[in-house]
């Protein structure tokens, strides 16, 4: 019976244990590469919570430092290090397959610099000595990982021995090419690599006019099948040395990417490392030599396009990678060297990972999942947002989510073509009804629609906003039907009656706009905690003035999928207690 057990307990965790996929996400300067050494380090060396300290203050307290204690007792005896892939080194991979005279007309057209410069370079650095492109068998590797065929590409023995002094060849260039390139400008390293990437994804190769070429659909997913086939491998690798699997990738900004491994691999999480503006904006421009206008280029190319273009399927946009995150950690950058904080959360978070269930939640990530679970109810077809008022000990008192007034009809639930055929006084305003000049424009855009085949039954949903904007030519913002999701959750205590919550927090899955931080300022609110490293101008302009500005923090913490995965046991703790001392009586 106590074998049974034990067999048991071991298959139960034996997945978990020995496979394992982290996509590390955030903006440059954030931490992500950080992170990734901490974890593909041999030895883990984690701090004591006495030791974890931020502002003058504890960074776990009460029964948060009970957690920590357990989590971290319970990694030190069942850390293995990571492998890391850094996106970095594949897109290396994809330059080192590029024909050298399409590369130096590439580097040239994003740097602005003369062609012979650009080929000199190519000549005489370690483009022209890594031995990637002379070793036989790394040949034959980045051709089996780099060229995309129907059919699946595996090593054979021979190449599979090679393939980790292989990445670590690779790794070698891309820090080399690095050097080389800043030489060349300031920060031309970070827009070249961008831009490939881009390219990639754009018509899977680098070309320095990819932004004229035809978009590929399919080129999306490039990179991550790329990266995919090195996993497969590692793990072949691994299971024929009976070792673990365990892989870092440094860094997804592609949300496209994240959505491949996460469909892909239920042993895949996102975390996003999130660092202060301040701190961030130090760290690039003391240790990075950043001037203040690269650091505002950089968060232009990071954050995404803010118009509906192919390019928001292949550019990076970290926005939107740091939303669909399933854990977030805080990485503060005021002490450089001091990665204490980083660890202990990556610690608490993977010892969840190898076994979920182990300790509880923080008050802060229960909250935010509640707001997390809010906003699906939204029926906004742009942006779903939910949103949790809570006392100052974190006992919710309302909840919210971005939506039309009650007894109104939500935008998902209305169509273009149900405007044009029906004059439903309860799903339609007067206005949409009768105001001929946007009839006409809502009747062209339905015609759009149609022309391209509606053959999926989706409902034709619009948003009044867009078109009104559209046929006013502007960029209203009042146009829009719904409430805010902070605002919906401020006016709930009002309709029913509830208590008053000045000193008390708002949980928000975005953050707050310049009205709803009014409204929160107005009310007392103590603490805003949000998710969206891009606050805005509400940040600045409302919460850094007065006698009673709020605190404002970033979510840190599981949510949504990861907080399910992370905190549901799959077997009661006292079972699993229970099982083992049976097999030790046996």
């Amino acid at each position: 019976m106590g074998s049974d057990y034990s067999n048991v307990i071991s298959e139960l965790f034996s997945k978990r244990s020995k496979f394992i996929i982290l996509g590390l996400t955030g903006r440059t300067g954030s931490g992500c590469t950080t992170a990734s050494r901490v974890l593909s380090d041999a030895e883990l060396v984690l701090p004591d919570v006495d030791d974890l300290n931020y502002n003058n203050q504890p960074f776990y307290s009460g029964l948060d430092s009970e957690r920590y204690s357990i989590a971290t007792q319970y990694l030190r005896k069942n850390f293995k290090n990571f492998i890391t892939i850094k996106i970095s080194d594949l897109i290396s991979a994809y330059i080192l397959q590029t024909p050298k005279d399409e590369l130096i007309k590439f580097i040239s057209k994003v740097g602005n610099i003369d062609n012979d410069r650009v080929k000199s370079v190519l000549d005489k650095g370690i483009f022209s000595k890594t031995p990637i492109l002379k070793y036989k068998l790394f040949v034959e590797i980045s051709e089996k990982m780099i060229t995309h065929r129907p059919q699946k590409e595996c090593l054979n023995c021979k190449q599979l021995c090679k393939l980790i002094p292989y990445m670590a060849a690779v790794q070698k260039f891309t820090v080399e090419f690095k050097k080389e390139l800043n030489e060349l400008s300031d920060q031309l390293y970070l827009r070249f690599y961008q831009d490939s990437g881009n390219s990639i994804r754009r018509c899977g190769q680098i070309k320095s006019n990819f932004k004229d070429e035809v978009f590929i659909p399919s080129s999306i997913h490039h990179l991550p099948e790329t990266i995919n086939r090195v996993i497969l491998n590692l793990c072949r690798k691994n299971e024929r040395d009976n070792e673990e699997t365990f892989i870092v990738l440094d860094a997804i900004r592609n949300p496209y990417e994240a959505k491949y491994f996460r469909d892909l691999y239920s042993a895949f999480y996102l975390i996003s490392i999130n660092a202060p503006d301040k701190d961030r904006n130090n760290y690039l421009q003391k240790i990075h030599q950043y001037r203040a206008s690269e650091v505002d280029a950089l968060e232009r190319r990071e954050s995404g396009v803010s118009r509906i273009t192919d390019e928001d399927f292949y550019t990076q946009n970290v926005k939107k990678c740091i939303e669909m995150s399933d854990i977030h950690i805080f990485n503060p950058r005021n002490e450089v060297g001091n990665n204490n904080i980083l660890k202990a959360q990556l610690a608490w978070y993977l010892s969840l990972i190898i076994h979920p269930g182990l300790i509880s939640p923080t008050a802060m990530e229960r909250s935010m999942q509640i707001a997390m679970s809010m906003k699906v109810n939204s029926g906004c077809i742009s942006r779903q947002v939910g949103a949790v008022v809570t006392d100052r000990d974190n006992s919710v008192k309302s909840v919210g989510w971005n939506d039309v007034a009650k007894g109104q009809i939500p935008c998902n639930l209305r169509s273009l073509n149900d405007l044009n055929s029906t004059f439903n006084e309860i799903k339609y305003s007067y206005y949409e009804r009768n105001e001929e000049s946007f009839r006409k424009l809502a009747n062209e855009h339905l015609i759009q629609l149609k022309n391209v085949g509606n053959e999926t039954g989706r409902s034709l949903a619009y948003c009044f906003k867009d078109l009104k904007n559209e046929l006013d030519d502007k960029g209203n913002q009042v146009h829009t039907r719904s409430l805010h999701a902070e605002e919906n959750a401020f006016l709930q205590l009002v309709k029913y009656g509830g208590v008053g919550i000045e000193g008390g927090k708002l949980y928000t899955t975005a953050s707050p706009c310049e009205l709803c931080a009014k409204k929160a300022y107005q009310l007392g609110i103590q603490e805003i905690i949000y998710i969206d490293p891009y606050p805005g101008l509400s940040t600045e302009h409302i919460f850094f003035s007065g006698t009673r500005k709020p605190n404002l923090i970033q979510f840190r913490g599981a949510v949504g999928r990861g907080y399910h995965s992370l905190y549901e046991s799959q077997i009661a703790y006292k079972d699993e207690l229970n099982y083992l001392k049976t097999m030790s009586e046996i």
